[in-house]
């Protein structure tokens, strides 16, 4: 049986029909899910771009061959470690903002 079996036929004008048609494609949700979104008062972002999931790969890629020259750096003590280690988190950090400002939770 489905969840949701209540129907509600709501009537717009061109401009608001618009205007929902343009805030909706912003999104990844369905015009059904974002209407329902707004009522439950849900924080809605905008979809992110193309190229996000790529930057994000490239970002734990660096990040992964970082932390490797880590290891290598400190069994050898070649590098300057800690600053490396600085690096790193700034890598992490620049991920998480990434992560938060387009991360749309259900």
């Amino acid at each position: 049986m489905r969840k949701r079996n209540c129907v509600v036929t709501l009537r717009f004008t061109k401009e608001e029909f618009d205007n929902l048609s343009k805030k909706v494609r912003k999104t990844n949700f369905s015009r059904e899910a974002f209407i329902r979104n707004v009522l439950n008062e849900c924080a809605i972002k905008e979809a992110p771009p193309a190229e996000y999931y790529e930057l994000i790969r490239e970002l734990r890629r660096v990040g992964s061959n970082l932390n490797q020259i880590l290891k290598l750096a400190n069994a050898k003590g070649l590098l300057d470690v800690p600053k490396l280690r600085k690096d790193l988190e700034q890598i992490r950090t620049t991920e998480q903002m990434l992560y938060d400002a387009f991360y749309v939770g259900d």
